[in-house]
C-alpha cells in the first residue's frame, strides 16, 4: 500500500466513502408492504445496538426539507426519499455512518471519512456489516456472492469512492480523457452527488464499477492506486496552469475571497464558482487558510435545505441567499490566518 504524504495531497482528496449493499434472504428485493418494511427496520436497529449509538429516522416522519438536507449531507439517497412509506435510516452521532433500510436494496451501509482512508473506512463498515450479518440472514450465493437488486452490485456489493477536487484537469479539458482512462480500469467518475449529477466546484467522485469476481481488497487497492495517479496528474497540471501563471491565479483567488467575504446576497452557484478559486488559492499558499477542511464543510453547510435546517424554518430564495452570504463571510474570515 502506498504511503500518502498529507502535505502533498491536502485539498485534492476530500473524502472517502465505503458503501455496502445487502438484502435479507427470503424477502422480495422490492419491499412495498408496510408491515414487512417495519419488520426489517426493527431487525436492523436491534442488530446495531452494540455497534454504535444510532438515531433511527423513518422517512414518512420527516419533512421534505429535512430529507433534502440529509441528502445534501450524503446520508441518504433519492431512492430512499422516494420510498417514503417503507424507508428508514440509522445515523450515528458524528454522521460518519449511515445505514439506509428499504432503499434500492434492503440495507445500504455507508461509512464516510476525511481524506484517503479506504482501508480504515472499510474496517469500520465491516464491523457494522458483521453485526448485521449475525442478526439477519443475508442473501448470499456461493457463486455470485451477495445478491442485490441491481446486477451491477452483485459479488462484494461494495462501492469504494473518493471525492476529489480537480480544478486543473477540469479547466485544461483533460478531465474528459481521464474519465475514459478510468473507465478502462473498471472505475467511474461522477459528480458531487453521484450518478447523473454535475461536478460542482470541480468536485468528482472516483469509484469502482465492478463488484463481481473481485475481492474487497482488490477493489480498495485499485481505487487507491487510481486516486494517487489522478492526484499526480492534477498536481502536474496545477503546476502548468496555475503556478506558472502565479499573478493571474492569485488575482482570481483574492477577488473571489473578496466577493465571498463582502457579498450581501449569494446564490449557491455563485458561491461554488468563487469558493473553488479560494480553495485553490489556499492549496497553493496564495491565501492563508488555517483549515481547508472547513471549506469542504462549508460547501455542504450552505446548500439550500441545510440552510433551512440551520435556521429551523423554510426560507425564500432571497433569504437563503442572504443567510448564505452571512455564513460564508463569517466562516472565511474566521479561518483566514
Amino acid at each position: 500500500m502506498i504511503t500518502i504524504n498529507p502535505d502533498l495531497y491536502l485539498g485534492n482528496i476530500v473524502r472517502t466513502r465505503i458503501r455496502l449493499a445487502r438484502n435479507v434472504a427470503d424477502y422480495p428485493f422490492k419491499i412495498e408492504d408496510y408491515a414487512t418494511a417495519r419488520e426489517i427496520v426493527k431487525k436492523v436497529n436491534r442488530a446495531l445496538v452494540r455497534s454504535d449509538t444510532f438515531n433511527l429516522y423513518y422517512v414518512s416522519n420527516l419533512t421534505n426539507t429535512t430529507l433534502e438536507s440529509m441528502k445534501e449531507r450524503h446520508l441518504i439517497s433519492q431512492n430512499l426519499i422516494e420510498n417514503r412509506e417503507c424507508g428508514a435510516v440509522l445515523i450515528n452521532q458524528d454522521e460518519s455512518i449511515s445505514v439506509m433500510v428499504n432503499e434500492e436494496d434492503h440495507i445500504r451501509e455507508q461509512c464516510f471519512m476525511r481524506g484517503l482512508r479506504l482501508k480504515e473506512a472499510y474496517d469500520r463498515i465491516t464491523k457494522i456489516d458483521d453485526d448485521i450479518a449475525k442478526n439477519l440472514n443475508l442473501a448470499f450465493d456461493q457463486n455470485f456472492g451477495y445478491l442485490t437488486a441491481c446486477p451491477t452490485n452483485l459479488g462484494t456489493g461494495m462501492r469504494a469512492s473518493v471525492m476529489m477536487f480537480l480544478p486543473a484537469l477540469t479547466e485544461s479539458g483533460k478531465i474528459r480523457a481521464l474519465v475514459q482512462e478510468v473507465a478502462e480500469l473498471g472505475l467511474t467518475v461522477r459528480g458531487l452527488y453521484g450518478e447523473g449529477s454535475d461536478a460542482e466546484g470541480f468536485m468528482y467522485q472516483i469509484s469502482n464499477e465492478i463488484t463481481l469476481g473481485v475481492s474487497e481488497e482488490e477493489i480498495l487497492a485499485k481505487v487507491e492506486q487510481t486516486v494517487l495517479q489522478i492526484c499526480k496528474a492534477e498536481r502536474d497540471e496545477m503546476e502548468r496552469l496555475y503556478v506558472k501563471n502565479e499573478i493571474l491565479t492569485m488575482d482570481k483567488a483574492h477577488k473571489s475571497y473578496g466577493v465571498l467575504t463582502n457579498a450581501v446576497i449569494l446564490s449557491y452557484s455563485e458561491f461554488m464558482s468563487h469558493i473553488a478559486r479560494v480553495k485553490l488559492g489556499a492549496m497553493l499558499g496564495m491565501i492563508e487558510i488555517s483549515d481547508i477542511n472547513a471549506i469542504d464543510d462549508l460547501i455542504i453547510k450552505v446548500r439550500p435545505a441545510n440552510l433551512c435546517e440551520t435556521y429551523s424554518k423554510r426560507l425564500s430564495s432571497q433569504n437563503r441567499d442572504l443567510f448564505r452570504a452571512k455564513i460564508v463571510g463569517a466562516t472565511l474570515t474566521k479561518i483566514k490566518e
